[in-house]
């Protein structure tokens, strides 16, 4: 109450936002569509997807055209962490492109166009904006989140059953919906946001409820990403938190099933792998593995150079410049998305390296305490929102966190409104299945 009347003396408003006066709402069906229009947007899931031009370049156009919404929210509404937020904006924006003219030789046009890729960590303000002005409630917001990654496996099944080997292709230029590589052959690289969102959903309502459904279509996802989605990272990364789920939410016998079954798998692989474990992992992962350990040597030798690389970085260089890495590295082999942390380091130092971990950290915190903020019990949905940061962070091994920081940003603003929504989970499963609107 104090917080409220501080808030409201300084002419801002709590999230969500709370009309003084009642006012008419937005028909459901309206505000569900809206929610289902926009949230691949705020989630990235077209901002690679060259094979649909409207839809990658609307991807790419999103974060300026949701600016209004994040002055908005910085302006207007009392958000945790808004500081860190701001900081981390203003470095990655501002500070880093100087940086890269001074330490690669970019154009001021060529130094600001590499800051697009992380300006979807605005998202955490415009789609907080987004929900406060639309103001759904959580079952509306839950059933389009189940919708989406529902809908992202059906989508992904009924293209590899359809589509025709010769639509593939090899070059990452031409499409990067439908690839055919020689190690891992046909495969689809579908936009997974809301489809590994929806498989720990599935795996905290298992442990929630025991639903005897969950777990076949946990399993049925699972499967779809082995046989189509084909990516090696993102699998270890889901199975390793549902895996962590399991372990840590079941209770008496469940605890000891999941915990002799962890165990059980870990001496089998063990077992399996033990004779020659680096052989077989190098052989696994193919040429991508030398090509990353080529790319990490590289990056650490161009930052020893000098203790001021480490401390801010040297920035990047877009595909489209004269000079490239590629060029001032002597290597074509340098990918800096394959590197995790080490690339985020090249790229923006260590100081910018704290500043993104420490956002990672907030949208962790600020999901841990939608789950454990719902009174009676945590929502299946808010608690697999701190799933996908818990497995954000373990694919950033590999996978740069500049690669598509909407998801996250998105996560962190969704977390928020779940953890301020003030409503509770119910003592009973829901009736209906997956799609249930009414409860979690």
């Amino acid at each position: 109450m104090i917080v409220d009347l501080a808030a409201r003396q300084r002419g801002r408003i709590l999230f969500p936002v709370r009309a003084a006066a009642p006012r008419r709402a937005l028909p459901r069906p309206l505000i569900v569509l809206t929610l289902l229009a926009v949230l691949p947007l705020f989630g990235q899931s077209f901002h690679y997807l060259v094979d649909v031009p409207p839809l990658y370049a609307l991807s790419k156009s999103w974060p300026v055209l949701t600016v209004p919404l994040a002055v908005y929210a910085m302006a207007q509404i009392e958000l945790p962490f808004k500081a860190l937020c701001i900081a981390l904006l203003a470095y990655l924006v501002a500070i880093t492109p100087a940086v890269s003219m001074v330490q690669l030789g970019n154009g001021l046009t060529d130094a600001m166009a590499t800051t697009v890729k992380v300006w979807p960590f605005a998202y955490y303000f415009s789609l907080a904006a987004l929900l406060a002005l639309l103001r759904p409630t959580i079952p509306q917001v839950r059933g389009a989140l189940v919708a989406l990654g529902a809908g992202t496996f059906v989508v992904m099944l009924a293209l590899w059953l359809v589509v025709p080997p010769e639509a593939y292709a090899t070059d990452p230029l031409k499409s990067k919906l439908l690839m055919y590589d020689f190690e891992r052959g046909y495969r689809i690289f579908m936009p997974m946001f809301f489809g590994v969102l929806f498989l720990f959903y599935l795996s905290r309502r298992f442990c929630a409820y025991r639903e005897w459904w969950t777990f076949p279509l946990l399993l049925a996802g699972l499967l779809l990403m082995v046989l189509i989605y084909k990516q090696r990272t993102v699998l270890g990364g889901v199975v390793l938190v549902v895996g962590f789920a399991m372990i840590t939410s079941a209770r008496g016998w469940w605890r000891i099933m999941a915990v002799s079954a962890a165990l059980a798998a870990a001496i089998v692989l063990a077992a399996v792998y033990s004779a020659d474990l680096a052989g077989r992992a190098e052989q696994m992962l193919g040429a991508s593995l030398s090509i990353r350990q080529n790319s990490i040597v590289l990056a650490l030798n161009f930052l020893e150079v000098t203790p001021l690389r480490w401390l801010l970085g040297v920035g990047a260089i877009t595909r489209f410049s004269n000079v490239t890495l590629a060029d001032i590295l002597g290597s074509d082999q340098f990918y800096l998305a394959d590197i995790g942390w080490i690339g985020v380091v090249f790229e923006y130092g260590v100081i910018g390296a704290v500043l993104i971990a420490a956002f990672y950290v907030a949208a962790l915190r600020t999901a841990r305490k939608a789950a454990t903020g719902a009174g009676t019990g945590a929502d299946p949905m808010a608690q697999a929102l701190g799933d996908y940061v818990l497995f954000a962070l373990a694919t950033s091994t590999i996978y740069s966190v500049v690669f598509t920081p909407g998801e996250v940003a998105s996560v962190m603003a969704l977390a928020l409104f779940w953890r301020t929504a003030g409503t509770r989970r119910p003592q009973q499963p829901p009736k209906s299945p997956v799609l249930s609107m009414g409860r979690p």
